[in-house]
């Protein structure tokens, strides 16, 4: 009995037509990966979120850029490493995951405090990151510190006033969640602080705060 599979099964069974020899099958060659197009959308201040929210649902920022031209922020940084006893390193290279290269400058105090300040252009700043423990009894001014960042158009007071309300919240979401959990290394996100050239946001993790203040990463 004959059992016919198709034309392409059939012809390639029968015992007539003899297997091609290796050089003449055809190779298979992977293709090359194309280049992302994706572009990171720049999002509205009026669309991040206010309030404390959980890290699933934290907010996406669009690609950070310099704070301002010329703002190099290297008197900020010296006059934080100054009254906050910071040592600062020298300014270090570090590839981005799009393949570009940023200029960082790392401090660490002898109590714990850091900052990373971030350069896109290699010159002026762009980012600067500020952590401290969550039992830091000096963790809240050092914070509050950061947002002193003196970039033209950065309301302090209502910086300073942000950040308070930010920490209450940020806590009170974080002990919900641990209570909901049992957890202890929930992750929760503050609301968006939008002034001037510049957006903050803090972030709890644990027995962690970063404050994250970023240029050019929401219209």
């Amino acid at each position: 009995m004959t059992v016919v599979i198709g034309t392409v099964g059939a012809t390639s069974c029968s015992g007539n037509s003899p297997a091609p020899e290796a050089s003449e099958r055809p190779k298979y060659t992977a293709p090359l990966p194309e280049p992302s197009t994706t572009t990171r959308t720049v999002p509205s201040v009026a669309d991040l979120p206010k309030h404390a929210v959980s890290s699933d649902k934290r907010p996406e920022f669009g690609v950070v850029d310099t704070m301002a031209t010329g703002y190099t922020g290297k008197e900020f940084l010296a006059r934080l490493s100054k009254d906050w006893k910071l040592k600062l390193d020298k300014p270090v290279e570090q590839e981005m995951p799009d393949g570009k290269k940023q200029t960082y400058v790392n401090g660490r105090s002898e109590s714990g405090e850091t900052l990373s300040a971030g350069y896109a252009d290699h010159e002026d700043m762009s980012s600067l990151v500020c952590r401290t423990d969550s039992d830091s009894s000096d963790g809240l001014e050092f914070l509050a510190a950061c947002t002193g960042l003196d970039v033209a158009g950065v309301d302090h007071g209502k910086a300073s006033s942000w950040l308070r309300q930010a920490k209450k919240e940020t806590d009170s979401l974080y002990e919900k969640r641990v209570a909901a959990t049992g957890n202890k290394k929930e992750y929760v996100v503050s609301g968006v602080f939008a002034s001037g050239p510049v957006v903050m946001v803090l972030h709890r993790a644990y027995r962690k705060y970063s404050l994250r203040i970023l240029g050019g990463a929401v219209a």
